[in-house]
């Protein structure tokens, strides 16, 4: 979704490739009820006799003549894409094509629901709150009528034509260990901490090392180690590290794909490789630590980002993608500006995609600002040996 084409759906009114729900459908902790009403649109949809993809956009009341208005969900409200697609093709009879993604509007989050057109008829293979096995639910007009099913015509028409395939992928963020979405949307809590000047910070001592020898190249006294300390705490305490996974939730091979991301400099975000993140400091150092070794191959999931006056780009490049394969990207880190959301947009491009996937991400930051004092750098215990350095390193990350 682009803010183009949002506003412009803002402006129709419901039929059937359009509907409006100023609430969020229930569907975590629902009943199967409750549940049901969600399965009933995305099935009414998926059935009805249209041209074009449709849209469910949630968080949006519609103005019949004029612009719906926007009132938005949290970002707590928005629905797990993988946990709908589980929930609504272990049901079917053949998996659906949509998608649901986080869209920001007017400092307001919107859900978005895009079903494609697709293989007709979809049903259920069994019986599931109040809808029936084996009844093809249909939209007509700005409604799906659940006593209404299609007609054994409308139902011999559909399987006449059925229109190309394309692939179909989606992106998200990942746990940074386990091979795990996590969904269009994160929430961090984070420290500013102001810095003190570099003249303020004192060398370290010899203290205890004073017997070190200067010619030792594997045993130095580090005197930046308090400058160095002060870096990585600023750092650490800041930025988060993010990871994503591109995933074919279609049926058909999505070749040479790839995702990119784009975040404005005009909100005050920083995002960097994780390698140019600072490694922590040691009291005792040696000239191997600064030694440089080879780059590993790229692999799917390779990040490369770049940046000029407007925007940071994060691209990912993922390979080819068999139906229900995923990759997972390396690890990149990101630091929010002022305490609130931000909103992330990228595409996804691939040879057999008729055109670019737009899919958008949210974070929310509050942050903390807490001035370093050099007494507090001072008394920090040295980053233990078996704390991982800022810069994490994946290996190959695809399944």
């Amino acid at each position: 979704m682009d803010a183009t084409l949002f506003e412009r759906l803002l402006y129709e009114e419901e039929s059937p490739t359009l509907d409006f729900k100023k609430e969020q459908y229930r569907f975590v902790k629902a009943t199967d009820d409750e549940k049901s009403e969600l399965l009933k649109d995305i099935l009414g949809f998926t059935n009805a006799w249209r041209r074009s993809e449709a849209y469910i956009l949630i968080g949006v009341e519609e103005v019949r003549g004029g612009r719906s208005n926007v009132f938005g969900i949290t970002a707590a409200d928005h629905l797990d894409d993988h946990s709908l697609q589980q929930f609504v093709n272990n049901l079917t009879n053949r998996p659906v094509r949509f998608h649901y993604e986080a869209f920001g509007c007017e400092g307001k989050q919107i859900g978005i629901i895009r079903i494609e057109e697709q293989q007709r008829p979809i049903y259920l293979k069994r019986d599931y709150g109040k809808l029936e096995k084996e009844k093809v639910y249909v939209r007509r007009g700005s409604s799906t009528d659940p006593t209404k099913p299609a007609s054994i015509e409308e139902i011999a028409q559909m399987g006449q034509a059925s229109p190309p395939q394309a692939a179909e992928i989606a992106a998200e963020f990942a746990d940074l260990q386990r091979d795990e979405s996590l969904g269009p949307s994160m929430s961090w809590d984070v420290e500013f901490r102001d810095m003190p000047s570099m003249e303020s910070i004192p060398d370290l001592s010899e203290g205890r090392y004073a017997g070190l020898s200067a010619f030792d190249p594997q045993d130095r006294l580090n005197e930046n180690y308090y400058r160095e300390l002060a870096y990585y705490e600023f750092m650490r305490r800041l930025f988060r590290p993010v990871r994503l996974v591109v995933n074919n939730v279609g049926q058909i091979s999505a070749k040479n794909v790839r995702a990119e991301l784009v975040v404005p400099v005009s909100t005050g975000a920083v995002v960097m490789y994780a390698s140019k993140m600072p490694k922590a400091p040691r009291k005792r150092s040696s000239f191997l630590d600064s030694v440089a070794y080879p780059a590993m191959r790229r692999s799917p999931g390779e990040v490369t980002i770049d940046k000029n006056d407007d925007r940071f780009r994060i691209e990912i490049d993922c390979g080819d993608l068999q139906p229900g394969r995923r990759v997972w990207s390396k690890v990149f880190y990101v630091a929010i500006g002022p305490t609130g959301e931000l909103a992330i947009t990228g595409q996804i491009f691939a040879e057999n995609l008729p055109r670019p996937k737009d899919f958008s991400l949210a974070v929310t930051a509050n942050i903390t600002r807490i001035e370093m004092d050099v007494s507090w750098l001072c008394s920090l215990p040295e980053p233990g040996e078996n704390e991982p350095d800022l810069d994490i390193v994946d290996g190959d990350q695809t399944d």
